[in-house]
């Protein structure tokens, strides 16, 4: 009876643990939702980076060539962006519902930008601001 019950309970808790599905944490301002979902890009979780993604067809469309460039690196690029930092290098209040935030990563210094806007489920990143013109 003692084996049957430790045996019943070890399956509920694999079975468990195989279920959950991770659930990204919510930005409660600009800079952590930039910081998230650079941060997820840059782990290649493109799953959870899309989490913080303003829902729109034309960053959906730069998200996924981001996602296709990112897989087209090779394994040693991939890992030297996953073990790189992010370094915020200034955070623009553009107006209450929107901030920009510049940044590279400790890897290869380039300067990048993403716009984060205010939304009810939290600060998301808006990619049209990343690849179109400046505010």
């Amino acid at each position: 009876m003692l084996k049957k019950l430790i045996l019943y309970t070890s399956l509920l808790i694999v079975s468990s643990a195989c279920n959950n599905t991770s659930v990204a944490e919510q930005a409660d301002n600009p800079l952590d939702g930039g910081r998230y979902f650079i941060e997820n890009y840059m782990q290649g979780d493109m799953k959870k980076a899309q989490e913080y993604l303003l829902v729109d067809a034309k960053n959906q469309a730069y998200f996924d060539q981001m996602t296709k460039d990112y897989f087209s690196l090779d394994k040693e690029s991939r890992t030297q962006l996953r073990q790189s930092s992010i370094e915020i290098n200034e955070v623009k209040t553009l107006n209450e519902q929107a901030s920009a935030i510049i940044y590279a990563n400790s890897n290869d210094k380039i300067q990048r930008w993403v716009k984060v806007v205010s939304t009810p489920k939290g600060w998301k990143v808006d990619l049209k601001y990343s690849y179109g013109p400046k505010l």
